[in-house]
């Protein structure tokens, strides 16, 4: 059996002392780019492979970051999670991945074995306001970054304005002279629900028009069979005008219990959702949307992250301006419907 290589191997190989080649594995800014390239050719041509829990044990960076998202089931944070990987990739991370259900036991222990892994530093997209509250004892100072709306105004993060996404897209239905507006989805007890709420609300009051809001009950579980079963019952009629959903996947939902009930879209009942979602884009769907511009999102996470694991201790909060994606949900509104 061939001998597995040694850093000292690699170390006699790039011309180096084992030390060096440790520092040059961990992107340490006092080793030239001339010797880091060296050593990760010495590396190649050996097959020799840091052992990275080794070397986190010892204090140096292990090259992994770790993400904690709420559903990854969901295509909105699935789409995320590959923007992430590939940009953490690009710059020599991996990235362990954990799904907490929505549950907020699930997202402690999933942060909790994420530290105990010696990452060098934690994305997180939280349940909720209040077990983001949890976190800073369990993250000791390790380098963070939060997605989404869940988070204390004093910690980093990247996230879009949801409330402008929310008023553009209600104004949008307002210009195609829609007045009996609803919207629909999202839990009461949710923040990025209510910061549409305001959007939603703000471009009605403008306008004149009050509207109507279907909220989903806290202590749902299902949310995509809620939606699904309020829209059913909701498509009985009388019809409103126009439907904005919470979110893309609550807007299928609506547009697959629209089929059942024999509503056409858009010519019986305007749809716009909220994610911007690849199967939105389906040419049979074609869902007018709201983009919170996820992989940009996704890749800004991770860069302000390296800052943080580089040494930056400067606050950053990034809040990406959010576009109307318009396509065939919707249309002008009709007098004889």
């Amino acid at each position: 059996m061939k001998k597995r290589a040694t850093i000292k191997d690699v170390a006699a190989l790039a011309g180096v002392s084992a030390a060096t080649v440790s520092r040059a594995l961990d992107n340490r800014p006092e080793i030239s780019a001339e010797t880091k390239k060296r050593v990760r050719s010495a590396c190649a041509q050996l097959g020799y492979v840091p052992n990275a829990a080794a070397r986190g044990l010892a204090g140096h960076a292990t090259h992994t970051i770790g993400l904690v998202l709420p559903d990854i089931s969901n295509p909105y944070f699935s789409d995320m999670a590959t923007a992430i990987e590939e940009t953490a990739a690009a710059h020599g991370y991996r990235v362990f991945l954990s799904n907490s259900l929505r549950k907020k036991d699930r997202e402690l222990r999933a942060i909790e074995n994420l530290v105990a892994r010696q990452v060098d530093g934690i994305l997180v997209n939280p349940v909720s306001p209040e077990s983001q509250l949890c976190h800073r004892e369990i993250l000791r100072g390790l380098p963070c970054v939060y997605l989404g709306a869940n988070h204390d105004e004093s910690l980093n993060y990247v996230m879009t304005d949801n409330e402008a996404g929310a008023y553009a897209a209600a104004r949008y239905l307002i210009l195609l002279g829609h007045r009996d507006i609803l919207f629909l989805g999202g839990r009461t007890t949710s923040r990025t629900r209510a910061q549409r709420i305001r959007g939603f609300r703000r471009a009605l009051a403008e306008a004149g028009l009050e509207g109507r809001e279907l909220p989903a009950p806290p202590d749902v579980s299902l949310m995509r069979q809620w939606s699904y079963e309020t829209a059913l019952e909701l498509l009985k009629g009388p019809l409103p005008d126009a439907i904005f959903a919470y979110s893309d996947m609550t807007a299928l939902k609506i547009l697959e219990a629209a089929e059942q009930r024999g509503v056409r879209i858009p010519e019986d009942l305007s749809v716009v959702g909220y994610d911007n979602i690849a199967f939105g884009a389906l040419p049979r769907i074609d869902l007018t949307t709201v983009s919170q511009h996820k992989y940009r999102q996704g890749q800004l996470a991770v860069e302000r992250l390296l800052e943080q694991i580089n040494g930056s201790d400067q606050h950053t909060a990034d809040i990406l301006e959010p576009e109307l994606v318009i396509r065939s949900t919707c249309i002008r509104h009709q007098t004889n419907r």
